[in-house]
């Protein structure tokens, strides 16, 4: 089961460094079901499992000059809030409730993330969805408002059931600010750190007296850190529309197994 702990980190980093996204949404999971840890503990454990994982990605897309100070401060400041009150929710939902939350999350992610494809399928003017919409950079964004309303949802998901959002931030970045993929990615990493760390920080300061295992948490944010690396230097080189359906399925996969094992 270890062992299955640790493939499950280095895909956690490699799919965040490669999407921007889904790979947290198996950081819960792995940590209830292959080290039976109770909902609470393994949420809070997640918050900054991701947290380490993602911070460690978004220091390089900090060299590589890949950050938009205007988007991190606009869609940080709107999230954080609701990742504190998430967070502050989260603790006195009944237990069960959260693995239910996370699981339908996860349905949702997965939907989306294999939408996307089926959407590249049916673009006339390029061969995946990502490459189209990096190519509408010179068009002007939709509005704030619902960029603004995706912050708020990240930043309520991140802080009830410890996934990162990077689902959500990274199309939202794409499609309502008109940045490309590469840089979507880069900034969903440190948007993330953001969420992911002020929910841990509410949990904490509050005393609710959550366990948690330094170990595991080092050990996982450490393989991940370098997987996060690892899938950001290549990819450029990799067929997103692959990656995102194996991907989907798996998420989809995983959520069964959750919910089986909650229920019986």
């Amino acid at each position: 089961m270890f062992l299955m702990l640790l493939l499950s980190a280095g895909l956690i980093g490699l799919s965040l460094g490669l999407l921007g996204a889904g790979g947290s949404i198996l950081t819960v999971p792995a940590l209830t079901l292959f080290l039976g840890l109770d909902e609470k503990s393994a949420i809070t454990s997640s918050m900054l499992i991701v947290g380490l994982i993602s911070a460690v990605g978004g220091i390089k897309a900090y060299r590589n000059r890949q950050l938009d100070l205007s988007i991190l401060v606009s869609f940080g400041i709107v999230s954080l809030p609701f990742a504190a009150l998430g967070a502050r929710i989260g603790i006195w939902l009944p237990q069960g409730s959260q693995t239910l939350l996370l699981v339908a999350i996860m349905c949702i992610a997965a939907y989306k993330m294999f939408a996307s494809t089926v959407r590249s399928d049916s673009d006339t003017s390029s061969s995946s969805y990502t490459n189209s919409m990096a190519t509408s950079v010179s068009a002007p964004p939709p509005g704030k408002r619902a960029l603004l309303t995706a912050a708020a949802s990240v930043g309520l998901i991140t802080g009830v059931v410890g996934v990162g959002g990077g689902f959500l931030i990274v199309p939202a970045l794409i499609f309502f600010t008109g940045i490309g993929m590469q840089k979507a990615v880069a900034n969903s990493l440190v948007l993330i750190v953001i969420n992911a760390f002020t929910a841990f920080t509410t949990i904490a300061v509050g005393g609710h007296g959550v366990e948690l295992d330094a170990i595991i948490i080092i050990t996982m944010a450490s393989i991940g850190a370098i997987c996060v690396l690892a899938g950001q230097s290549i990819s450029s080189r990799l067929d997103q529309r692959t990656l995102k359906r194996g991907f989907s399925t798996l998420i989809v996969l995983v959520a069964i197994w959750l919910l089986i094992n909650l229920l019986y």
